[in-house]
């Protein structure tokens, strides 16, 4: 397989930046200067195996992340099988190994993580955690929708031109019906109708999601009634 030097840089950058690490930073974590990682993150240079396998300590990752193979996408190539088997992110995947883990870096490390194990399993595999999910996805479905709203407004104009009949919408001028008021291009009559409409349509999802929040709440208290039962 043929490795890039260019692909490898970014991943590298990519690592030290979401570390919030400066490349002299990163250079002395690997014992090189910070203008050898300037030259691995352009790349310029490929860094040697050495360097490679220093970096997969530093990153927490396995070596085939960093040289660019499809199965370790996510760090690792357990993580990555993980990932993909569950439809979940890198970011959703380590969140649940923080709670679940045995590492020093987990929450609860040690015999802990044995608890919080048991406490998710009851979680997801309560018959209540079914209804619990259907509340949360009709609550996503209505906030997606009442955001749909503004996405076709945004289709059919411009942003700057949005933010210009929104200036004039939210004046205290009435440009409709003020005889005396400024007279406006006709574009701007017609984005501020539109604005109206816009939030009539967004109205008219208030009292649904208000409906729906109440639903999830009610679920959720279900959910850990079903896994620990209230004592009559």
């Amino acid at each position: 397989m043929k490795y890039s030097a260019e692909v490898t840089g970014k991943i590298i950058k990519k690592e030290r930046d979401n570390r919030c690490w400066s490349q002299k930073t990163l250079g002395d974590k690997l014992g090189v200067s910070g203008k050898q990682i300037s030259n691995y993150e352009s790349g310029v240079l490929m860094p040697p195996m050495d360097i490679l396998i220093e970096m997969c300590e530093v990153f927490d990752c396995e070596l085939g992340y960093i040289l660019n193979e499809e199965s370790y996408a996510n760090g690792t190539k357990l993580m990555t099988a993980i990932s993909d088997k569950l439809g979940l992110d890198a970011a959703s995947v380590s969140s649940i190994i923080t709670i679940t883990g045995k590492e020093k870096s987990c929450v609860n490390f040690g015999y802990e993580s044995e608890k919080n194990r048991r406490i998710l399993n009851q979680f997801f595999s309560s018959p209540a955690f079914s209804y619990f999910y259907e509340c949360l996805s009709d609550l996503d479905r209505m906030v997606e929708q009442r955001k749909k709203v503004w996405d076709e407004l945004e289709k059919t104009y411009s942003k700057e031109l949005i933010e210009q009949a929104f200036s004039y919408y939210n004046s205290t001028t009435d440009y409709f019906h003020d005889p005396n008021a400024e007279k406006l291009d006709d574009v701007m009559y017609e984005i501020m109708g539109a604005i109206d409409s816009t939030i009539d349509k967004e109205n008219n999802f208030i009292y649904p999601i208000k409906v729906a929040r109440y639903e999830l709440n009610e679920a959720f208290g279900e959910l850990i009634n079903s896994i620990y039962p209230k004592k009559e």
